[in-house]
């Protein structure tokens, strides 16, 4: 994430180099357009966290998580960090929300917390052994890639899955408090939420949805190799 972040700020950086300079013939914009060109493609796409279950089985959890971003933390601090920054842009929706989201934000923490502890108190070997059945891969929508499962699996038809597209970084963070607050039955909290954003709120939370942050698919040597998805194992 924080790869992320300074991509985000190269970016808005050349963007506004790019707006407020007069162009002219004799000027080489070559390197300025070649960053903003990077920039631009490590926010692309999305990504695929691949695990290996066994010598024939992998799967992976389908995110809006950009190119940049796309990466297994390998170490206890990497992880503490991610969930962190995590924690951070989901309860700063909780608190735009209000009050009635103060529970929730105080169980969402604790949760939270709970996980980088055990996460920080798990042996060095057996952490070892979990990153090391993991990868991460840039992918181009996460939608395309797991249309076999939203078809076979959520039943969903051609059309709805032509008319959904990837839900933004931010999005999913806003998907994760609302789906918080949902799970814990906290009504006023989910209300308050969707509020904040009623457009958005209703293409993530709508059946089906029309924008997905999160999708998965599986695969492995049962499966045939039909998209990117499906074939993610042979580059494991």
């Amino acid at each position: 994430m924080k790869k992320t972040t300074s991509i985000l700020l190269a970016l808005l950086f050349v963007a506004a180099v790019f707006a407020n300079c007069t162009p002219k013939e004799e000027k080489d914009n070559t390197p300025v357009l070649a960053l903003l060109l990077y920039a631009n493609d490590q926010l692309s796409g999305n990504c695929a966290t691949v695990t290996r279950n066994n010598t024939t089985s992998y799967s992976a959890s389908l995110t809006s998580v950009p190119k940049g971003g796309c990466k297994i933390s390998s170490s206890k601090a990497e992880v503490e960090a991610s969930y962190n920054t995590q924690k951070t842009n989901v309860v700063a929706y909780f608190t735009k929300a209000g009050s009635s989201c103060d529970a929730v934000t105080t169980a969402f923490n604790n949760s939270v917390n709970t996980l980088i502890t055990n996460s920080n108190n798990t042996d060095d070997a057996t952490f070892a052994a979990s990153v090391e059945k993991q990868r991460a891969f840039s992918i181009g929508n996460l939608v395309t890639e797991s249309t076999l499962k939203l078809k076979n699996t959520d039943g969903r038809t051609d059309a709805q899955i032509a008319a959904m597209s990837p839900a933004s970084l931010d999005e999913m963070f806003f998907l994760t408090a609302i789906s918080t607050a949902g799970n814990a039955g906290v009504v006023a909290c989910v209300t308050a939420l969707k509020a904040l954003n009623q457009t958005a709120a209703d293409a993530l939370t709508s059946t089906p949805p029309t924008k997905v942050a999160l999708s998965s698919c599986t695969y492995g040597s049962a499966q045939p190799a039909t998209t990117k998805c499906a074939t993610l194992n042979t580059e494991f």
